[in-house]
């Protein structure tokens, strides 16, 4: 019984002068370079593929033919993290605008927490509460004699909608025994 070798499969052949093979051959390029030899990078990049790549698939893509191999995704991201190359800067995206927006998110934040303890120093100055007599309450004071407000109003509302005669449940045991 002869057995015959399996079929190659066929691949559309790259684009002379792609420019994502161009940003994966200089990726290639400098993470060889950052570790000095094929087979240090193949080391470095063998913890996030579970595999090691060989030494001369790692020429093949580093090579300055026009005719050089790409590298498979998995590999490129590999290699980019082994030798702490930022893909972003590689590819061009600018981090600067989305960390603008990060900032405006960040000041609107701060300036909705500044809105929101003043409002909580004004319902508390009319609730009764006493606010200091000038001094600018915190935050986290204005959130628990809010909380306390609540607690006492949520208090009175079920005695005064208990049925008459009705005695008020006793106060349950602590503590994770029962009776003991």
């Amino acid at each position: 019984m002869e057995s015959t070798p399996p079929a190659r499969r066929y691949r559309e052949p790259r684009v002379r002068d792609n420019p994502m093979a161009a940003i994966a051959h200089e990726v290639m390029v400098e993470a060889e370079r950052a570790f000095r030899r094929a087979d240090a990078l193949s080391a470095g990049m063998e913890t996030h593929l579970l595999k090691r790549v060989t030494d001369s698939a790692i020429y093949a893509y580093t090579n300055d033919r026009p005719d050089r191999n790409v590298p498979p995704g998995d590999v490129l991201l590999a290699a980019a993290l082994a030798a702490g190359i930022s893909l972003d800067r590689k590819l061009g995206l600018d981090r600067s605008a989305r960390d603008r927006d990060v900032d405006d998110l960040r000041a609107e934040m701060a300036e909705m927490r500044e809105e929101m303890a003043s409002l909580r120093a004004e319902l508390s100055g009319r609730s009764g509460a006493p606010t200091g007599e000038g001094e600018p309450v915190s935050e986290a004071q204005a959130a628990r004699q809010e909380r306390a407000a609540q607690r006492r109003a949520w208090a009175a509302r079920s005695r005064a909608g208990a049925p008459a005669g009705q005695v008020p449940p006793a106060a349950r045991p602590g503590g994770r025994s029962m009776g003991t």
